[in-house]
């Protein structure tokens, strides 16, 4: 079988794929995917082939993206990463996929593409699905407002959609249905009991969790056997220094290690003397560190949540954007951490936060059966089931 799967070039979005591909690699598929910028590296690790794309997303902090306008632009950026995806799939994709698998963010190309040859798309999530029930835009617009669909920013992506489609001979697509629909097969990267509403989600929609590929990078936990504080923002939210400043704060005179991951966004200078108790990173292997972590410190970012409770871990998470807020609801509302509403909290409140979950027994429990559920999703192989019997009943 042969697997185009596209996406773009944020780690949150590629992370999660990276099971169900390492899973299709192994079963001897033939996979190329299309991504770029940093995440190329854990693409290749999988033994899948990258075909890079030109991605402007590295240049963009989508921190700032969090009010009804701001996100309003979202949808242009990402059509521009669709434009650049088809351009790169024109240039050097040899032949014919069996399946087009896709990260929601670039459906663009992917339908495009899915009518230009007439293969089947299989939609790839690594957010709340939505159906009739649920809404995760929804959900997003009680925090951010609802931008009209006057908006010039919309209106512009109304316009280059249109002349995508007309330049790709698709002039007479049905727009409310290609922005709309819902693919025949969705990959949903957590299991479904974190769904909102999961048991109305029919069965297009396979909920493998996340995909928990082995990562190159290499960490030494600590030697003594303290409890262990793992920080990370994620690689969106992360130029916070005075985030990563409480937090050095809040625990300098504790037993307690702390293991923060500041990605790019963060001078090490700005985060003033660092005791022996802290380690500053760059990049960090989430999972190994999350293997030795006591409780977690995040912005709420699926991808990290997920992590985190596949190694039994519990979360105090600081959310920022109205997609973080959404899931740091879920969180709380299962009951797996904490939540702290102050996207910058002095050092006490972010220390009794830690404190308070760790020795939360009950929390720990729920904790526990999440990761159950994880493990029962059946993560990379289960979604590679699910590929290769969609591509088979699709005549492939």
């Amino acid at each position: 079988m042969r697997v185009l799967h596209l996406n773009n070039s944020g780690f949150g979005h590629v992370i999660p794929s990276l099971g169900v591909v390492e899973e299709l690699v192994r079963r001897g598929h033939e996979v190329t995917y299309v991504t770029a910028a940093g995440p190329v590296a854990k693409v290749e690790a999988t033994g899948a082939t990258v075909l890079p794309y030109e991605s402007r997303l590295p240049g963009i902090d989508l921190s700032e993206y969090n009010t009804a306008d701001e996100t309003a632009a979202l949808t242009g950026i990402y059509l521009t990463e669709s434009e650049e995806i088809l351009k790169a799939v024109d240039k050097h994709y040899e032949g014919v996929p069996d399946v087009i698998s896709y990260d929601l963010t670039v459906y663009h190309a992917a339908r495009v593409l899915g009518r230009q040859w007439d293969v089947p798309l299989a939609q790839c999530l690594p957010v709340f699905a939505s159906n009739e029930h649920f809404s995760l835009l929804e959900k997003m617009v009680e925090k951010m407002g609802r931008a009209d669909l006057t908006h010039p920013e919309l209106q512009s992506f109304f316009r280059r959609l249109t002349a995508l489609l007309a330049d790709r001979g698709q002039a007479d697509t049905d727009l409310e249905d290609f922005i709309g629909r819902t693919e025949d097969l969705n990959l949903v990267y957590f299991p479904r009991a974190f769904q909102f509403a999961g048991d109305t989600f029919d069965d297009r929609f396979v909920f493998v969790g996340p995909g928990l590929a082995a990562d190159p990078t290499t960490w030494t936990p600590p030697a003594d056997d303290k409890p262990l504080l793992f920080v990370s923002l994620g690689t969106c939210v992360n130029r916070r220094a005075g985030f990563f400043r409480a937090c050095v704060a809040a625990f300098r005179d504790q037993p307690w290690n702390v293991v923060m991951a500041v990605h790019e966004g963060v001078d090490r200078a700005e985060l003033g003397p660092i005791p022996s108790n802290v380690e500053v990173h760059g990049w960090l292997p989430n999972l190994d560190v999350l293997a030795h972590t006591t409780v977690f410190l995040s912005h709420a970012g699926l991808g990290s949540v997920m992590g985190a409770l596949s190694r039994e871990v519990p979360l105090v998470v600081v959310p920022s954007s109205p997609e973080d807020w959404v899931n740091a609801r879920r969180v709380a509302e299962l009951g797996l951490g904490k939540v702290i509403r102050d996207e910058l909290p002095p050092p006490a409140r972010l220390r009794a936060a830690v404190l308070e979950v760790d020795r939360d027994k009950r929390t720990r429990e729920r904790v526990a059966r999440m990761r159950a559920d994880i493990e029962a999703s059946g993560g990379g192989a289960a979604g590679a089931d699910a590929l290769e019997a969609y591509a088979s009943k699709r005549g492939r």
